[in-house]
């Protein structure tokens, strides 16, 4: 993943949030900024010599509690002090990650960051959209893209600096796989194939006049019946000795499919129709099914393999375990130079 990606999977859910939730950003907004019914400081910190203002906290902090109600928590204002001081402590510590990289001369051109910034915005139905969010948490394009700035610079070092250095030996990986085998386990596959005829949607009928709906309702009963009748056609065909991949190269209505004979590749149970999935799980290697009714029209399917459920070998996981202890030692090792940064450093806190 680019460290692109990840500035716009951390920036992204907020931004999306404060559009579905513009009751409690209504709220933040029409309000001071308190914390614990106190008023807080237009300067919340100094790292450095550098400020930190309420504005970045009054921020971090409305993306938190919509980050909270989407979970179905509600902060108490008992509790809000806390939240307030663990986020600006990481505001603190991104500050202080991020003025190591300007001192080792960390540059991210302007090109960058307004693809990052395109990338983001084109995420949102429309520009008003991600306006109306940028807003919402009190961000402009320009505190925008200071933002992605800062994430890069930061990202930048620390992958210089500390995950270069992390190391995880082989027998880490193995004795992360057999602690937990279980976490690779491959459910149950079937490769199936399938001959799909297509009935009108739910609503299709929907009319102003009874006499419009019953004219409708004419037209989607023979539309129906055609199907039908186009299906039982194929499943004729079927029990007459013809293949199953003629048949759905003759029939099927499936786009995707219908040229490859119907194969739908391997799927997991749950990654069907539950009346497809019924039918597949009663199948033998080989078998054909009867004709299916479904919400979407009729199916046929054929099951053609099966695999059942297994632990994955290590060597088919080994990448994904590496890459996993990796990112958990360099999380380590980053709280550790942390820990001795603050130490060398002048912060000061004001709430």
């Amino acid at each position: 993943m680019t460290p692109i990606s990840r500035v716009s999977h951390s920036l992204m859910p907020v931004l999306v949030l404060i559009l579905a939730l513009p009751w409690m950003v209504s709220a933040e907004s029409a309000t001071e900024f308190l914390i614990n019914g106190k008023p807080i400081p237009k300067i919340v910190a100094k790292v450095n010599g550098t400020k930190l203002t309420s504005d970045l906290l009054k921020r971090e902090m409305i993306a938190y509690r919509l980050l909270a109600s989407r979970q179905g928590e509600t902060m108490e204002a008992t509790n809000e002090e806390k939240v307030a001081q663990g986020l600006l402590m990481k505001a603190i510590d991104d500050e202080l990650i991020y003025q190591q990289g300007l001192k080792q001369s960390i540059h991210i051109d302007s090109a960058t960051i307004d693809r990052e910034l395109n990338n983001i915005q084109s995420q949102f139905p429309g520009k008003k959209l991600f306006l109306a969010a940028l807003a919402a948490q009190r961000l402009t394009f320009d505190v925008l893209k200071k933002k992605i700035k800062k994430t890069l610079v930061k990202e930048e070092f620390i992958r210089a600096n500390i995950a270069s250095k992390v190391q995880v030996s082989d027998d880490k990986v193995k004795s992360f796989y057999n602690q937990n085998t279980e976490t690779f386990m491959k459910p149950e596959t079937f490769k199936i194939s399938h001959i799909y005829v297509t009935i009108p949607a739910e609503g299709d009928g929907d009319a102003d006049s009874p006499k419009d709906r019953a004219k409708a309702k004419e037209i989607l009963d023979w539309v129906i019946n055609e199907s039908r009748n186009k299906i039982k056609k194929a499943s004729l065909a079927l029990k007459n000795g013809k293949s199953f991949t003629s048949v759905a190269k003759d029939f099927s209505e499936d786009p995707k499919t219908a040229a490859k004979g119907g194969d739908l590749g391997f799927i997991m149970k749950n990654q069907t129709l539950p009346e497809i999935s019924n039918s597949m799980l009663k199948l033998k290697l080989g078998e054909v099914s009867n004709v299916i009714k479904s919400s979407l029209g009729f199916h046929i399917i054929q099951l053609n393999n099966k695999i059942e459920s297994h632990i994955l070998p290590l060597v088919e996981v080994e990448a994904e375990i590496l890459n996993h202890l990796l990112k958990l030692e360099t999380e380590i090792q980053l709280k550790k130079y942390l820990s001795n940064l603050r130490k060398k450093s002048k912060i000061e806190i004001f709430i």
